[in-house]
């Protein structure tokens, strides 16, 4: 029973990972930052680490706890996308900004989590 509850909580932190993901990519657009190529340069990073943070949240919803590395790059990713939002001090949207920071703290958050409960087993 554990073991299943430890899986669902993974799947659930996967899950939650690849919805941010997707949420970081769709965000600039939708918080209207202009179309040009100098506008969406801000954002590179932080839509290349949303496509990798996509695909790992979908690893791990479909396989939790076969992929054990899975929680700690999640996290890593989380934090590497806090220190990119930090470091865009160059025109980037304040609200794509700070979008990014609560993004990437639920991300870190869920993958703690889970990686607490699977700890605790």
């Amino acid at each position: 029973m554990g073991d299943l509850r430890g899986r669902t909580f993974e799947s659930r932190a996967g899950v939650t990972a690849f919805l941010a993901g997707v949420w970081l990519i769709a965000a600039p657009p939708v918080l209207h930052f202009s179309a040009s190529q100098h506008a969406f340069r801000p954002y590179w990073w932080s839509m290349g680490l949303a496509v990798v943070v996509m695909l790992l949240g979908m690893v791990r919803a479909m396989a939790p706890l076969d992929v054990p590395l899975a929680q700690p790059v999640t996290i890593a990713l989380a934090l590497w996308l806090v220190i990119v939002a930090l470091s865009a001090g160059d025109g980037g949207i304040w609200a794509v900004w700070l979008n990014q920071l609560v993004v990437s703290a639920l991300i870190a958050l869920s993958a703690g989590l889970a990686l607490l409960i699977n700890a605790r087993r």
